[in-house]
């Protein structure tokens, strides 16, 4: 008997024994799910910061289970904590059996951060659990075209749109990225389709009519700019479309006038004021008008105090200041211009040209590389570098200069001969002798050219 109640009284303290864990683990559960419910409530009442620290605290109750970080994951990414919220992301990758659901997340992610490769492998990821959904694919697309993959965003909206009937935003981007690519006819087929399939998608019409403005059709950006303003004439926006396409058809008085009234709908509009002075400065070349320089000025002047990072509207008040000759005005804006986001190529030549009138050859140079950089190898950006690197006494890269513009004008022998005085002057006899024979194949009689070839034989042989 009581060899039986010692068994009963074993088996009872196992029973209790796992009673208890089982009550552990339930309440460790509950814990952990309470405080991700916390979390989100956090989430709802945009305390971001707070919901973060508490999923923190679910995640150290539970610290293999993947829900706490994906939550975590988007309270830091609405602090702006790119980082951190990859992070979780990625540890939740190697813990939750949703692989689409995290993998479609760390895409976003990435894509914010702007890594659009690794975005994509994610997109692609998920695509291979449902090749079928044509939403992935378009944000696929999407960063394949921001990465600099068109070839790859074509084809993936190429099959988003056989997938789906209707999807507007597929033929509207694959517009886009025809239109980066150059192919004109194709942007145009594309962005009518969205508007056909959608009329109210304004970011179809928009980019309709920025392609005709580029493309310099004025009546078919009229039709499209007329049925904006009557769809909405309070905005602003569509009377500088307006303006734009008067501009184009050289209609600068009815252009001026149509920003007038997009200053109508909205007075403190950075963007109106800009077209405006620049609409005035182009005024103001043609009939060398200084009443028009005037009026340029003071719309710049009112865009640089409400927006002073603006770089297209320092670059064309230093153009009005040089205009006016007050060139050390002009400078200045010209300086503020090449700071500014996106980089002005043209603000840099301009400052080359200044530098040089200056006698800053050094300076003059690094602005023209950069503009070079920026706008690639220009004939006559070029012939100026070579010049300021003979200025600067460099005969060496002065040829290099030289040598690309006669690559690029090979008809002329100007560069040709300009390059071979630098060699010689450089100390290179020889090469001066075969860029001579370049120019003489081109004009066998030119006079210069005969005259540095007999120089530069002569050299070589002494």
């Amino acid at each position: 008997m009581r060899r039986w109640f010692l068994v009963l009284l074993a088996a009872g303290s196992v029973l209790a024994g796992a009673v208890s864990v089982g009550y552990r683990v339930l309440g460790r559960d509950y814990r952990y799910f309470q405080l991700v419910k916390l979390g989100d409530e956090l989430l709802v009442e945009n305390l971001p910061f707070q919901a973060s620290r508490t999923y923190g605290s679910a995640m150290a109750i539970k610290p293999d289970e993947a829900i706490a970080y994906i939550k975590r994951a988007e309270a830091e990414q609405r602090q702006g904590n790119f980082s951190p919220a990859i992070a979780d992301l990625e540890r939740a990758a190697q813990l939750s059996s949703d692989v689409l659901l995290v993998s479609l997340r760390l895409a976003e992610l990435y894509y914010e951060v702007e890594r659009f490769d690794e975005a994509a492998a994610q997109y692609e990821r998920a695509l291979e659990l449902d090749p079928s959904e044509a939403n992935v694919l378009y944000k696929l697309a999407l960063v394949r075209f921001r990465g600099g993959r068109e070839a790859e965003a074509l084809d993936a909206l190429n099959r988003a749109a056989a997938l789906r009937d209707g999807f507007w935003e597929a033929y509207f981007l694959r517009g886009a990225v025809f239109r980066a690519l150059g192919g004109l006819d194709e942007a145009e087929a594309d962005f009518l389709r969205a508007l056909t399939l959608r009329p109210e998608a304004k970011r179809a019409r928009t980019a309709l009519i920025d392609l005709y403005i580029e493309t310099r059709h004025a009546d078919k950006a009229m039709a499209l700019v007329r049925d904006e303003i009557d769809a909405n004439p309070e905005a602003p926006e569509p009377y500088l479309h307006l303006a734009d396409v008067h501009a184009i058809a050289g209609r600068n008085t009815e252009a001026i006038e149509a920003v007038g009234l997009a200053l109508e709908q909205n007075p403190n509009l950075p963007v109106a004021y800009l077209r405006l002075g620049e609409l005035w400065l182009e005024e103001a070349t043609i009939g060398a008008d200084p009443v028009a320089t005037d009026k340029a000025v003071a719309a710049l002047e009112s865009v640089v105090k409400m927006d002073p990072t603006n770089g297209r509207a320092a670059l064309t008040l230093g153009k009005a200041y040089l205009a006016m000759n007050d060139e050390a005005r002009g400078f200045a804006e010209l300086q503020r211009a090449t700071r500014a986001t996106p980089i002005s190529a043209e603000a840099h030549r301009l400052l080359g040209d200044l530098y040089r009138a200056r006698k800053k050859h050094a300076e003059a140079v690094t602005a023209y590389h950069i503009y070079l950089k920026l706008r690639g190898d220009t004939p006559a950006v070029l012939e100026r570098l070579g010049d300021t690197y003979i200025e600067l006494d460099n005969p060496s890269m002065a040829a290099e200069a030289y040598l690309k513009l006669a690559s690029l004008e090979p008809r002329r022998v100007t560069p040709l001969l300009k390059a071979a005085r630098s060699q010689l002057h450089s100390g290179d006899p020889a090469a001066a002798a075969r860029t001579c024979r370049r120019g003489l194949a081109t004009n066998p009689e030119n006079q210069a050219l005969l005259q540095l070839l007999t120089e530069a034989t002569r050299r070589v042989s002494s």
